[in-house]
């Protein structure tokens, strides 16, 4: 465990030398302030004025704050783990099965803890739509397991960081299933159900629903199966 913390914390100070990866960290929280108090402000205006509440689309913008953190995390590590690949580091992690484990846990595994952790407490704060505990926690899970999805994404299909400015463009897209939810009517809303954010919003507009939270487990473990294989290819 202390030599994968190590390569961890050798991976942060990457990170902090890196101006464009440094500004990702704290972006989820920037945002979470400004729905948490511009959002009701504009609300009030809006309403004042034009007689119209952005009220029923909160959860919309609960689902996009609880989608951000581990999608910010994924995109850090992704392009740091392409960075290492660049310069021939994830080479040395070949030499014994138990070196590679502890450079995946430091680089994929960490990293999504942190963000779960991060996104309970920055949703549990910033919710607008005053979403129930037990609903924070399932829809963090989901969207932390299609954090862990989407690093392998980028990884995977990238050669290089260059590469991966373009690929991570892809990472927008899964976030199309969460205004699926609020915007197509049933049953066209259900072309979206093969993206794990559709299955956040379900539990989010149902305020928890157990049968949605495993269809989504389902679904991102579908996205990490298809992803896995090459990832690990590509990575060690």
């Amino acid at each position: 465990m202390s030599q994968t913390w190590k390569l961890f914390q050798i991976g942060l100070r990457q990170i902090i030398k890196d101006g464009m990866l440094l500004a990702l960290l704290p972006a989820p929280i920037i945002i979470g302030l400004f729905f948490k108090f511009a959002i009701p402000f504009a609300n009030n205006v809006i309403q004042e004025k034009l007689h119209f509440s952005l009220m029923p689309w909160y959860g919309l913008l609960d689902g996009m704050l609880i989608c951000l953190t581990p999608m910010m995390t994924a995109m850090i590590f992704a392009f740091l783990l392409l960075e290492e690949r660049d310069e021939g580091v994830s080479t040395f992690y070949r030499i014994t099965p138990t070196g590679r484990y502890i450079y995946l846990t430091a680089r994929i595994g960490i990293p999504m803890i942190w963000a779960l952790i991060m996104t309970i407490l920055s949703t549990a704060i910033f919710n607008i739509s005053e979403l129930l505990p037990v609903c924070i926690l399932l829809s963090s899970v989901l969207s932390t397991l299609m954090g862990l999805a989407l690093s392998m994404m980028v990884v995977s299909i990238a050669q290089n960081r260059v590469e991966g400015l373009a690929v991570s463009k892809l990472m927008g897209v899964s976030f199309l299933g969460l205004p699926a939810i609020w915007l197509i009517p049933v049953p066209y809303q259900f072309a979206a159900a093969f993206l794990p954010s559709y299955w956040i919003g379900k539990i989010i507009i149902k305020d928890t629903n157990i049968f949605d939270f495993t269809i989504g487990i389902c679904v991102c473990a579908l996205w990490i199966i298809f992803f896995s294989k090459r990832f690990i290819r590509q990575v060690t």
